[in-house]
């Protein structure tokens, strides 16, 4: 019931891979991912990379280079390893030739192949929970399982990956520790060498999709040892020798799938071992755990708090040893090697592969739970609030538009948390924290100017019988008002009526509008907008933005709306105005 509530959400609610530009499947990180098959298979170009720009300009998969590394020696590299590549190699075959059948462009982009990644990935999600679910029942009741699945996928961020953004590495990479904890729980049942060969590909597979993911290892070979129990780690040494072939074949196929990575960096670059992130890096000894887990502008546990019921479920697996040592050690690798990547706030998506993990110690917290009526009735409730707020938040990703992944601040959350409707304006606390909503008294009009009084100027056009101050995109326009700072009182509000004639979503490229305060000639508070951010729905506004004098010392100050020219969005302005207030 659920893997069918999936695929019809992913075809039917937010289908990417019928979408253009960057809301493609095939877009930012994955194409990224796919790079190396139209590179190989199609363009027979897999070291110089003459392509790229093309395709990037036909199909606005990013808006820069992020899937290829230029090193210092200017050989190009492909920045992400080749482990999703070679999943997708089979979808890429049936697209390549149902481009040819249905006469679409076969250039590795269009629709066919869109289609196939997404299906892909909706045929791994339903393989990873058939497999998840195998073997937690070996453990768990058959109840205890149901909600397990339950609330993974609709109280985690794995229902957004495993139904809408499938061609990220996520939901692959779940899949295929659902079916490693299953193949491991075998292979100590039953030993043989095809299941030993199968454990060693996937965690190969993994490596190579994921380099981190090499802490897969720890799964079978802790799978079964009891942390506290000497006679256990005797057995397991002695299992590893009676079978000391089964490891060596393992390790072989690992080893072997590593190889593609080498053999490919030796080919494009003249080198067996290459960075190909840039200055993206790990901070090993200061990991970001706090960042990353409890910041409000993408952290893990504000936005998927279901599964903080998760991890106290590891105080209950203690029950089941046989499990607990393995599962923890990998969740604390994990989470380590996550957090320690210095680009923390690329949201809690870089967990979902480990949540094949952590349904165990979940699982063990609902067996309890379910023990008694009051336990129930504590948890279930709060339970619900989880998979609402999963929804929601999933809801406000894609359609609702509600939702910045990255790029949350602690107010913006407050305003708008569990609301499925917002107010336009609500997004300016995207960027600043300061929101006056009462009643203004003893206002003082600092400056108001209309534009049709500059109708001279150059960057002024007539519209609708009136002259606007015109912004047009990619011309840098600046507009610099200075404030009287003995004339400041305890409220400062800079409010203009804008027309909106052309929105961009690339937060880079978008025009700042707000109010600077200055001290012997630096900045020691700045409230400062995003324009293009509150023009989803109404094409003409007018916005303010307000700020608190209370507490800064300054000398100065100054107002300002700054098109810089990298900016891609285009404004028109009927009047601005600056007031002060109590």
């Amino acid at each position: 019931m659920l893997s069918i509530l999936l695929v019809v959400g992913g075809l039917l609610y937010y289908p990417k891979y019928l979408r253009n530009d960057t809301e493609a499947t095939l877009t930012w990180d994955v194409s990224g991912y796919y790079w190396y098959l139209p590179a190989t298979f199609i363009y027979h170009d897999l070291k110089e990379l003459r392509f790229s720009d093309s395709i990037r300009t036909a199909y606005a998969c990013s808006p820069d280079n992020q899937q290829i590394t230029t090193l210092p020696n200017q050989k190009r590299v492909l920045k992400y390893s080749s482990g999703m590549a070679l999943q997708y190699l089979p979808f890429f075959a049936i697209a390549h030739a149902s481009a040819y059948l249905f006469d679409y462009p076969p250039d590795g982009f269009s629709r066919p192949y869109q289609a196939a990644i997404h299906f892909g990935g909706l045929l791994l999600f339903i393989i990873g929970l058939y497999y998840l679910r195998r073997t937690l029942l070996f453990y768990f009741s058959d109840r205890v399982v149901a909600w397990v699945l339950f609330f993974l996928v609709l109280g985690t961020n794995y229902l957004n990956y495993a139904s809408i953004d499938t061609g990220m590495s996520h939901v692959w990479l779940f899949s295929w520790y659902a079916l490693l904890l299953y193949l491991t729980h075998q292979y100590y049942c039953l030993p043989s060498r095809w299941k030993a060969m199968g454990i060693g590909f996937i965690c190969g597979l993994l490596a190579l999709s994921r380099p981190t993911e090499i802490i897969a290892i720890v799964i079978p070979l802790f799978w079964g040892v009891k942390l506290l129990h000497r006679t256990s780690w005797k057995q397991r040494f002695q299992w590893i020798r009676n079978h000391v072939w089964h490891y060596f074949t393992a390790i072989v196929v690992m080893l072997a799938l590593g190889c593609i990575q080498l053999i490919y960096w030796k080919y494009a670059t003249g080198h067996w071992l290459v960075y190909s992130y840039g200055d993206q890096s790990f901070s090993w000894f200061h990991p970001h755990v706090f960042l990353y887990a409890l910041n409000f502008k993408s952290g893990w546990l504000i936005y998927t708090p279901l599964l903080i019921f998760a991890l106290l479920g590891f105080l209950f697996l203690g029950k089941k040893q046989e499990v607990f040592l393995a599962t923890f050690l990998f969740f604390g690798l994990s989470f380590w090697s996550v957090t320690a990547w210095d680009i923390w706030n690329y949201g809690g998506r870089a967990m979902i592969q480990s949540y094949a993990v952590l349904m165990f110690p979940l699982a063990a917290l609902l067996t309890w739970v379910n023990t008694h009526w009051l336990k129930k009735l504590l948890f279930y409730p709060f339970a619900f609030i989880g998979v609402y707020l999963n929804i929601w938040w999933v809801h406000g990703v894609h359609r609702g538009r509600y939702i910045a992944p990255t790029d949350m601040t602690e107010a913006y959350y407050k305003k708008i948390v569990g609301r499925f409707s917002i107010e336009e304006q609500d997004r300016k606390l995207l960027d600043v924290s300061e929101d006056f909503t009462g009643i203004k008294k003893e206002v003082d009009t600092l400056f108001f100017t209309h534009f049709n009084e500059e109708k001279d100027s150059l960057n002024v056009d007539f519209i609708d019988q009136n002259y606007f101050l015109n912004i047009p995109e990619t011309t840098a326009v600046m507009r610099i008002y200075s404030l009287p700072p003995q004339r400041l009182k305890k409220w400062v509000r800079l409010s203009a009526d804008i027309i909106c004639a052309k929105n961009n979503w690339d937060i880079l490229r978008m025009t700042p509008f707000g109010i600077e305060f200055f001290k012997e000639g630096k900045t020691v508070k700045s409230n400062i907008i995003l324009l293009d951010r509150l023009f989803y729905k109404e094409q003409r506004q007018i916005i303010y933005v307000d700020a608190q004098t209370e507490g800064i010392q300054y000398d100065s100050a100054q107002v300002f709306l700054n098109n810089p020219k990298e900016a891609v969005g285009s404004f028109y302005l009927d009047w601005l105005c600056v007031e002060t207030f109590e």
